[in-house]
């Protein structure tokens, strides 16, 4: 069975429930994430998709959390209300089309902001948890954004880019994150849109792709998820696809607050517990 784990972002919140889920699936069915033919990750996802890729246990993804010098846990919540990211976030809000040249003018912004962590510290945060600057045998791609054309950028093992650096940029939440310098350009979390994923997952021949990833209150990010995956089903993929769920929604969480990882984690347990039929009947698991 040849299938694709495709995971979205979602903060440190979605770091803990997409971990959550996976695991929950685990205890539930035969299943192992890194027997997929690729990984996908955008921003949080490409943490989870990373460790998943390289044989992580995702039962582990709390280890961390205790250690008061993980520099995530000394970070504030992100301002809403002045300052570049808060800009930011009215134009994520804003039902403008996201073309090429709308991310740019976020981009802009990003590269413009001041943020609690350094590009330096921010890179050394990420080389600690991803454990690593190789590449992992499986097929894993990092998704990004070049803040100055606006166009998306899909990392992988043959473009001389050190995973954590990949995986960095990919998790670059514009304005709250600094951005990633990569061969001289400016990188941040990716934008998601039609045929996102369809484009990547296209010439593999893939018989099935899982989505996993929370709700983003951010306009029309999920309609774009569902579309995406839509475009995947049309290649004649048999895809499920988990976009949050009620548990997740009706706790309310904040999905940049790393106080919150634990709880999202339990509910992610819950979750892929109920999902795993469904996922084992897909990929014709126990």
């Amino acid at each position: 069975m040849r299938f694709g784990l495709l995971l979205g972002g979602g903060g440190s919140v979605g770091i803990a429930w997409e971990n959550g889920v996976l695991a929950g699936v685990m205890d539930t069915i035969d299943f192992d994430p890194s027997s997929a033919t690729i990984i996908v990750g955008t921003s949080a996802g490409s943490s989870v998709g990373a460790d998943m890729a390289l044989g992580k246990d995702p039962h582990d993804c709390l280890a961390m959390d205790n250690d008061g010098s993980n520099p995530r846990r000394q970070l504030d919540p992100p301002d809403l209300t002045t300052g570049k990211f808060a800009e930011i976030i009215g134009l994520m809000l804003s039902p403008e089309p996201r073309t090429p040249e709308f991310v740019a003018r976020i981009g802009q912004l990003a590269v413009d902001a001041d943020t609690q962590l350094s590009e330096t510290e921010f890179l050394a945060m990420f080389a600690r948890t991803v454990g690593t600057d190789d590449w992992p045998d499986v097929d894993f791609r990092a998704t990004a954004t070049d803040c100055e054309t606006g166009e998306p950028v899909f990392w992988g093992s043959s473009h001389g880019v050190s995973l954590s650096q990949a995986v960095a940029s990919s998790c670059a939440v514009p304005g709250y994150f600094p951005t990633v310098s990569i061969g001289g350009r400016r990188y941040m979390d990716g934008f998601r849109g039609k045929n996102y994923h369809a484009g990547i997952v296209e010439p593999l021949d893939l018989d099935a792709a899982i989505f996993i990833g929370p709700k983003v209150q951010v306009e029309g990010v999920a309609k774009a998820t569902q579309d995406d995956m839509d475009a995947v089903a049309e290649l004649g993929v048999a895809v499920h696809t988990m976009l949050g769920s009620e548990r997740l929604d009706s706790a309310g969480l904040n999905l940049m607050d790393f106080s919150a990882r634990s709880t999202a984690y339990e509910i992610g347990l819950a979750d892929g517990a109920a999902h795993a039929e469904a996922i084992g009947e897909l990929l014709g698991l126990s």
